[in-house]
């Protein structure tokens, strides 16, 4: 027993010496075997199946992880932490390559263009298929992208910075702000604003890429205060100031004030929409919760789910319903139990049955389009293009058509959804990414 004893222990000091001496050469040679390990392993696990079944049109692997991958006409960006590749959408070969430390798409369809950001070098709006520099920005420090404008934003001084709406294409400036004291908090691209919230965890970066259309109104924040601005005239309207127990948003060209105030136990709701030119109260409604407010003095901290066009809110019978910002009248109304779990401007996507069953509610009609039968641990989204079901029990990814419940595309596939478009999906497994179309 004592001999066997010593053995072991022998053993396990040889082993540790061993572990020395390879930490020692990762110290002195600089050399870190992860990445190689990382390589190997998603070449194996590529090797050993395709990405999906139908298989994609094509699949390649990137020069990093991708966040996301927008389509724009015959070419698909795929953006990495610190680069931005373009590929053929129909084949997947590389176009062009650019270092950038925040990248974004603006523009609409074969009229967009790739903006790529350097600190302290300003952004560039380059053409997606070729990579040519179509115009540039030097002094801009961040940017939002919409499918009719690109704000950028330009810090001169240690506070004052100016806003401008630039026509993607060709980078014509429409309107210029000042936004006093705003100073470099909003860098990078697509920083928060004061609006709504898409309310989708899954496939969130993917449908957050693609480029929406700009709101009337915007509302950015500075210095604990909402300066509202109109993004047609480019004019400062007002500002307005929150307090512990309200946030302030603007949607639906409105300002909107969310109240939430300690009683009995419980927070009590009001909710006020004022005009965003005289600050007048155009309308109010009591019991209304936009999910804004948490924590036992009903602490305001997060803007409220939904759309510019459309708010997402429990009334006080428990029952959840869509909401108008602009008049306050209720678009849609649930019956118990079910449970709203995206929006944009034209649909909503509604949980009923339990989880089993997905309703899509039409905001022209004001009722529901039609609806499908889904498994109950099911992550949805809502994207302009299709609505995605995965079951990731299963490995099953399913597409429909937003506005008819069409099925799109049904895959087996454990792969990431990256980027969505009119055409087909972008999805990816580490570096590796591949085309879906539909069929």
């Amino acid at each position: 027993m004592a001999r066997g004893a010593v053995r072991n222990f022998e053993t396990a000091l040889g082993a540790i010496g061993v572990l020395a001496l390879i930490i020692t050469g990762i110290l002195v040679t600089g050399w870190n075997p992860i990445p190689k390990v990382t390589d190997w392993w998603e070449k194996v696990a590529s090797s050993a199946g395709q990405l999906s079944t139908p298989e994609t049109a094509w699949t390649e692997r990137v020069g990093g992880q991708p966040l996301s991958a927008v389509i724009a006409g015959d070419t698909v960006l795929v953006n990495m932490r610190g680069t931005v590749e373009a590929r053929s959408l129909s084949a997947g070969t590389m176009l062009w390559q650019r270092e950038a430390d925040w990248a974004g798409v603006a523009g609409d369809g074969g009229a967009a263009v790739a903006i790529v950001g350097r600190r302290g070098a300003g952004l560039v709006a380059l053409d997606p298929s070729s990579g040519a520099e179509r115009w540039k920005d030097k002094d801009a420090v961040g940017a939002w992208t919409f499918r009719e404008n690109v704000l950028t934003i330009a810090c001169g001084g240690l506070t004052d910075c100016t806003l401008s709406a630039r026509a993607p294409r060709d980078g014509a400036q429409s309107w210029k702000l000042t936004l006093p004291g705003i100073g470099r908090v909003l860098n990078g691209i697509n920083s928060d604003l004061l609006g709504t919230d898409v309310r989708a965890e899954a496939y969130r970066d993917a449908i957050g890429a693609m480029p929406g259309a700009i709101p009337a109104m915007l509302g950015f924040p500075v210095e604990q205060k909402v300066k509202v601005v109109d993004t047609l005239r480019g004019k400062l309207l007002r500002e307005e100031e929150p307090t512990n127990t309200s946030r302030v948003v603007v949607a639906g060209g409105r300002v909107l004030v969310s109240s939430a105030v300690p009683k009995d136990g419980h927070c009590r709701y009001s909710l006020e929409a004022r005009d965003p030119g005289t600050g007048k109260t155009l309308w109010k409604k009591d019991g209304y919760d936009l999910r804004t407010a948490s924590g036992a003095g009903c602490e305001q901290r997060r803007d409220p789910a939904g759309a510019d066009t459309v708010l997402v809110a429990t009334r006080g019978d428990n029952r959840e319903v869509f909401l108008s910002p602009r008049d306050g009248r209720e678009m849609w109304a649930g019956a118990d139990g079910d449970e709203i779990v995206a929006a944009d401007g034209q649909y909503g996507l509604v949980r009923t049955d339990g989880g089993k069953t997905l309703a899509v509610v039409g905001f022209d009609k004001g009722g529901r389009l039609w609806q499908q039968t889904i498994p109950d641990k099911a992550d949805v989204a809502l994207s302009r293009y299709a609505v995605l079901v995965r079951d990731s029990r299963e490995g099953r990814l399913i597409a429909y058509s937003p506005s008819g419940g069409t099925k799109l595309l049904d895959a087996k596939t454990t792969a990431d959804v990256i980027g969505v478009g009119e055409h087909g999906l972008m999805i990816g497994r580490g570096r590796t990414i591949g085309y879906l179309r539909y069929t």
